[in-house]
């Protein structure tokens, strides 16, 4: 491309050489007007007009938003019923049985879910190593707890002492009734406090001591009760079974744990044939299935005691 300058001597145009230095210079500026023409049509395009690839996965991102917002809608809508029917079941649980519903399970907690799902991986990371933390620290003190009943245990030359395994043969946790609580009386039909567990069994199954002890009482034909045996273990703990049929020792006899003392029986007001099992400590009333430790496994733990609890009509 040649260049024209004014000629003052000749007063006209002539036309003017470029050497290599200008036509390098010319094209370098062609080339980077060409790049930067080429750099806003890829700008037009991109920001306003999409590829086929990209219509798709813009509408499949509409799509999963809407389907995002209405989850967290039906989230909320069954969270606030889970939280009428915990209110529900803890008025039903005040008003028949006089006392708040087994709590056996951790809560369910929505709002982890969704700081987990908006949260950054540095952020993730931080939330699993604190709960990591924490964790450890109540691990720590499971273990310093076990260690202080352990080493109490191994101090107390007493154990066999303490009411620790079932009174019954084989016993299941479908045997097991109502236990310690405000429950209805299964004749007068009016609520009062029943200060053992009743243990479905049938007549003349064998009744065995739950630790060693001596006899204090023995009562035969109570009105209330029935046949009645009143074991002293001599540590503060006392051990009653009641509405025996048939009973087997008499008072002041020492007896070994395991041992048979009575016999199952219907005595007494009783609505059918059990046995009312009692645990006292220093006089104070007990739940006898937290002593149960020695027969029972954590599953079967956990199902009688449901079963006591749940059981709203004793059988004395």
């Amino acid at each position: 491309m040649s260049k024209y300058k004014f000629n003052r001597d000749q007063l006209k145009f002539v036309e003017e050489k470029l050497g290599l230095k200008g036509r390098v210079i010319i094209f370098f500026k062609y080339l980077l007007g060409s790049v930067l023409l080429a750099i806003l049509y890829y700008l037009i395009f991109a920001l306003f007009l999409n590829t086929k690839e990209e219509e798709l996965l813009l509408k499949e991102n509409d799509m999963l938003k809407r389907e995002y917002y209405s989850a967290v809608e039906k989230m909320d809508l069954l969270d606030n019923v889970i939280d009428e029917l915990k209110s529900r079941d803890r008025q039903i649980y005040l008003n028949i049985f006089k006392s708040n519903p087994p709590d056996m399970f951790f809560d369910y907690n929505p709002g982890l879910y969704v700081q987990l799902d908006t949260s950054s991986d540095l952020i993730l990371v931080n939330i699993i190593s604190d709960k990591i933390k924490y964790s450890q620290f109540l691990s720590r003190e499971i273990e310093n707890k076990i260690d202080v009943i352990y080493r109490s245990l191994s101090n107390n030359s007493n154990l066999e002492n303490i009411p620790s395994i079932v009174p019954l043969h084989n016993l299941r946790s479908n045997q097991i009734g109502a236990g310690v609580g405000s429950k209805i009386h299964p004749f007068y039909k009016t609520m009062y406090d029943h200060t053992g567990v009743d243990i479905l069994a049938g007549l003349g199954m064998d009744v065995m001591v739950t630790a060693n002890g001596v006899v204090s009482e023995v009562i035969r034909s109570d009105r209330g009760r029935g046949n009645q045996i009143f074991v002293d273990h001599g540590n503060g703990y006392i051990t009653v079974y009641a509405h025996l049929g048939d009973i087997l020792v008499r008072r002041g006899e020492r007896v070994k744990r395991g041992a048979v003392i009575g016999r199952v029986g219907n005595s007494g007001l009783s609505f059918a044939p059990h046995l009312h099992y009692e645990v006292l400590y220093n006089g104070k009333v007990m739940d006898p299935i937290n002593y149960f430790f020695v027969n029972l496994t954590p599953g079967m733990y956990k199902e009688m005691l449901i079963s006591s609890m749940n059981t709203g009509q004793s059988l004395d």
